[in-house]
């Protein structure tokens, strides 16, 4: 849920206009904010493989592990406590959404929607070999 900045200001009771303007410069900006994802399911999880193979094993490899020479810093996939923007599902929707560091792009707008995404974020996370 996103709240209004005057909502916020207001209910925190900052009333300069200097004060405001530190706060909203102290508070990092949070990324794309995620739809409500489908809930996942083996065929979200499916739509998600198929996205990985046609868009992110030249970086992360097949089997995510990024055991490639291409990126010398691509995420090993399969290791969530090592990801680089944290692994939450937002975090990897928005690391996914608008990309990661230098070397890894937005791909939002290369797959089309937020439910690709959230589909990518499902794959991703059937990965994972333990849950953190």
């Amino acid at each position: 849920m996103r709240i209004p900045v005057k909502v916020l200001l207001r209910n925190l009771r900052i009333s300069t206009v200097s004060g405001q303007l530190a706060l909203l410069l102290a508070v990092p900006a949070a990324g794309t904010l995620a739809a409500d994802p489908a809930p996942a399911d083996a065929a979200a999880v499916e739509r998600g493989a198929q996205l990985f193979q046609q868009y992110c094993t030249e970086c992360h490899g097949r089997d995510g592990r990024a055991q490639l020479d291409v990126i010398s810093d691509a995420t090993d996939l399969t290791m969530p406590v090592d990801y680089y923007n944290g692994h939450s599902d937002q975090e990897i929707y928005t690391s996914i959404a608008d990309g990661a560091g230098v070397a890894m792009p937005a791909w939002r707008p290369v797959v089309g929607s937020d439910e690709a995404v959230w589909d990518l974020v499902y794959f991703v996370k059937s990965l994972w070999a333990e849950q953190p």
